[in-house]
């Protein structure tokens, strides 16, 4: 008779990573920015931007910056103790790749601006989403390496 060998009990990280993989995540973000994109052609509503003074604009957009350039650094620092470094190349690739192409469509929307309808902050939020998203799969099908 032979022994029963005992498992260790997963911890509820484990068991949760394993359910939670960055793809799942990336198939939700995709679909979440195709609907991002079209809710936003819903809405009609039309408003009047006033642009605040200068000084106070620039001191809001670096303390932001510096602020979610701190967290975007945790979070990447725990993300990666928590994936194999693969996996952390192929997540940090793709969002290389989105905000690229994010840059690029709105420069293209810029310099056409006369021609294309107006593009919104939902409808460039939508491109860098879907952009991360098919960024990691062209990294997850090709390889970070080719």
């Amino acid at each position: 008779m032979k022994p029963v060998k005992k498992e260790p009990h997963k911890n509820i990280w484990s068991r949760a990573s394993g359910w939670l993989k960055p793809d799942w995540v990336f198939v939700i973000m995709l679909f979440a920015s195709v609907f991002l994109a079209v809710s936003n052609g819903l809405q009609t509503d039309v408003y009047q931007f006033v642009p605040p003074p200068l000084f106070p604009k620039l001191a809001l957009l670096t303390g932001t910056m510096i602020l979610f350039s701190a967290l975007a650094t945790l979070g990447a620092k725990l993300d990666r103790r928590h994936l194999d470094d693969y996996m952390f190349q192929m997540v940090a690739n793709g969002a290389v790749i989105a905000i690229i192409t994010t840059i690029l469509v709105n420069m293209v929307w810029e310099i056409g601006s006369d021609l294309l309808p107006p593009i919104t902050r939902n409808d460039l939020v939508a491109v860098m989403m879907a952009s991360w998203s098919l960024g990691y799969f062209f990294y997850r099908i090709r390889g970070v390496n080719e």
